[in-house]
């Protein structure tokens, strides 16, 4: 069964009840049927309380194992409590968690892998540069590191919006039934500027959260729909209320095919990983070609007492994301969901008084599936002394940075390198002090570039509304000076390029660009009379020269930008306007 998508909040009518619904039940409603084989899926696994990675991923044996026994001497694992696994060409070698036998074998298979010493860096940091290079602040604070894995630096801040929101606001479907981002506990790795995750549970997903609740209030919104009476307004709420009840009821059907896998643990964990793999064999009926999970597991922060109970959730790890990643085999999955964890930090390099360890900050992580380019280990393994080269202290400093590890995610789920410098401006190689790359090739082709775009040739400009001597021709005939400028709400500027063309990004100047923003939505089309919206954009308010917004989206010979005002004024202009893409 296939479902079709409901418009619930059109007009401004009902626009104090749009608060109260998902996003993903509130955009656009020309769906396309989704097809092909291009479906994807990335499962982010985040590990709350800072992960001691450094007793899940430990070394092997000589003197970095000795170094370890001698900074753990409560908590080391022996020699007989850990399992060799394919080892980084240099470096130190190292072994996985005795605990974590069935990801081992995976990591032995090739499907499997662990990025050690990653964590939150602003510019490549080490021993020498330390004291001059840019940190982000509150290292050691839980709520401010977690948000830190989740979103992205944007040259003197953090952005506000998570990664993988970002990618999703660029990789937008619009065919969706309901969103593509789906969570199972608050986050903020997937929210978007205009893409929102959708809180789904083990038992499934609501179309509104007060679904899910108990049978007494599904049976006050029952009385609710069927009472056919009241003002104008109360008839149209009643209206849509029952069309997400309606919604509610086809959304269950389809997810009632796809019954929980009991090959899976029934454990905090596993009930979740069941639930992600309903949703994923429902992709189709869903109309998803991309989909992105958020869950989660806790119990990490251990101060003091810290093996028993950190090696009985590492096995909790090992048993449900190692059955999850066996039964996509059965649906025919394995090749197109990839699984990796995430920490708020790791942890210290010495063990404290308490038989535990204090917040870190190198960590290493782990990425689970077929499409990991097995066989080795990504990143360099720290010397393992406090102090060392390789740590500020009793902290590691991370030699990988967080964003590389999430690019590479970005890059195989299908983003452009223009996509991700427009999500990681720090991973861009023009930097002063630049990484040594944008992405860490565990992960297909990822670190392979794709081809360069180049400046698409434009055919026609035209627009709705014009001022007096500033056509808009003054925007493409290369003047920085000249430019073509309209006053009102809802002016379209509409660009035809020569040939249909895959676009990458467009760019565009604008007047008084660095002490406004304007606010622009662009849509875009073939053949010039149906249009298909793309994004909503808001200007950074804070240059003249051209701005980059990425648009990754295929066959476009027409490009309509609705130009709303800025925060000023309901003036509009476009100084010069770019058109990038092959």
């Amino acid at each position: 069964m296939s479902i079709s998508r409901r418009n619930f909040l059109k007009g401004s009518a009902i626009a104090s009840v749009s608060s109260a619904l998902p996003l993903s039940l509130t955009l656009p409603s020309n769906a396309f049927a989704a097809g092909g084989d291009d479906y994807k899926a990335i499962v982010c696994l985040f590990l709350y309380g800072g992960n001691d990675s450094f007793n899940m991923i430990v070394p092997s044996s000589g003197n970095n194992y000795d170094n370890y026994v001698l900074a753990r001497p409560d908590i080391h694992l022996t020699s007989a409590e850990i399992l060799t696994i394919p080892n980084t060409e240099s470096g130190q070698k190292v072994s996985i968690n005795s605990g974590m036998p069935k990801l081992a074998q995976l990591m032995t298979e090739g499907n499997a892998t662990a990025v050690v010493n990653v964590g939150t860096l602003l510019e490549p940091t080490n021993k020498d540069n330390y004291d001059t290079v840019k940190r982000p602040a509150s290292l050691g604070a839980h709520n401010k590191q977690q948000i830190a894995w989740q979103v992205a630096w944007n040259t003197a801040e953090y952005h506000p919006y998570g990664w993988a929101g970002m990618m999703m606001d660029i990789l937008a479907n619009d065919a969706a039934t309901v969103s593509e981002s789906l969570s199972m506990s608050g986050n903020a790795l997937l929210g978007g500027q205009t893409s929102q995750d959708l809180r789904i549970s083990s038992d499934g997903v609501r179309a509104m959260d007060a679904l899910g609740h108990s049978n007494a209030v599904n049976n006050n919104f029952n009385t609710l729909v069927n009472s056919p009476y009241g003002s104008d307004f109360s008839l149209e709420y009643i209206n849509r209320l029952k069309g997400i009840i309606d919604f509610q009821a086809e959304l269950d059907s389809v997810m009632n095919n796809f019954p929980a896998d009991e090959s899976i643990p029934a454990s905090y964990l596993g009930n979740q990983c069941r639930m992600v793999k309903r949703i994923m064999e429902a992709s189709t009926q869903l109309n998803h070609q991309r989909q992105v999970f958020f869950i989660s597991i806790g119990g990490f922060d251990n101060h003091n007492n810290q093996r028993g109970k950190h090696d009985s959730v590492l096995t909790q790890i090992d048993e449900a994301i190692s059955a999850f990643h066996s039964s996509l085999e059965s649906v025919g999955l394995q090749d197109k969901v990839v699984t990796f964890t995430m920490s708020d930090f790791g942890r210290t390099v010495r063990n404290n008084s308490n038989k535990g360890t204090d917040h870190g900050w190198g960590s290493n992580q782990l990425i689970v599936g077929n499409a990991v380019n097995g066989g080795q280990i990504y990143g360099q393994y720290p010397e393992f002394m406090y102090d060392g080269v390789n740590a500020a202290g009793n902290k590691f400093m991370p030699s990988t940075s967080s964003e590389q590890m999430a690019a590479t995610l970005c890059r195989w789920f299908g983003l452009s390198d223009t996509g991700v410098d427009y999500i990681f401006p720090s991973l861009n190689p023009a930097n002063d002090n630049a990484f040594a790359s944008r992405y860490l090739g565990f992960l297909g082709d990822a670190s392979i570039p794709p081809s360069v775009p180049s400046l698409l040739s434009i055919a026609a400009v035209s627009a709705s509304t014009t001022r007096s001597g500033h056509t808009p021709q003054m925007a493409i005939d290369g003047d920085s000076i000249s430019k073509w400028t309209a006053k009102g709400q809802d002016i379209t500027f509409t660009i035809e390029l020569t040939h249909i063309a895959d676009l990458s990004e467009i760019k565009w100047s604008q007047a008084r660009g660095d002490e406004r923003q304007y606010y622009v939505d662009v849509e875009i089309s073939t053949d010039g009379t149906s249009y298909t919206p793309v994004s909503s954009i808001t200007t950074p308010g804070n240059s003249t020269a051209l701005v980059s917004f990425p648009i990754t989206k295929k066959n476009v010979k027409y490009i309509r930008l609705t130009c709303n005002g800025n925060s000023d004024s309901n003036w509009n202009n476009f100084q010069e306007i770019e058109v990038w893409g092959n």
